[in-house]
């Protein structure tokens, strides 16, 4: 029987939203990687969920999340 791994996770941006949402899933134990604009507001998020220096780090990941609110922002 063959393993099946896990999807790596790249989180994009950890406003509100996003925050709770990346922290639920590193608490529960998901490979996830995160970026944020201001580094500072990801510090929070559990050790088990690595900060990302840049954004092209997270081309490696099987599934990236983008939390976004404006069409600015997406262009960006």
């Amino acid at each position: 029987m063959t393993a099946v791994r896990a999807a790596k996770l790249g989180w994009i941006r950890t406003g509100r939203m996003g925050f709770e949402l990346a922290r639920r899933l590193a608490k529960a134990g998901c490979d996830i990687t995160v970026w944020n604009r201001t580094r500072a507001k990801a510090e929070p998020l559990p050790r088990t969920a690595p900060r990302s220096r840049r954004l092209p780090e997270l081309a490696g990941c099987d599934i990236v999340f983008c939390m976004v609110s404006t069409y600015d922002d997406v262009k960006e």
